[in-house]
């Protein structure tokens, strides 16, 4: 297996809102070696969606095997990695108050 370009992931997360839902979603992605370069989410109360960019730590990391980690949590309804979707930007200055 060859590694592949070192480049943006980008992953959209559907999920019921419940305590620690976000906290153990995110645990899950970068346990499984991916750095969270950027997050757009919303809620309605009851559900939450979330869209990720995530750079790999290094070039073996694969954004399906870590989804699949992701999908076996209890409060997951969904997961998609966005191979043609529109790109989150990676936000690479960020203003400190």
């Amino acid at each position: 297996m060859t590694p592949k370009a070192q480049g943006l992931e980008h992953i959209r997360i559907e999920f019921r809102c419940a305590e620690g839902a976000l906290r153990r979603i995110l645990g899950v992605v970068e346990t499984r070696g991916f750095a969270l370069r950027s997050m757009q989410m919303g809620s309605n109360g009851d559900h939450a969606v979330m869209t990720l960019a995530l750079a790999p730590i290094d070039p073996f990391r694969r954004a399906e095997t870590m989804l699949r980690q992701v999908a076996r949590l209890q409060e997951v309804e969904s997961t998609i990695h966005l191979t043609n979707g529109p790109p989150v930007a990676e936000v690479t200055n960020v203003a400190i108050a």
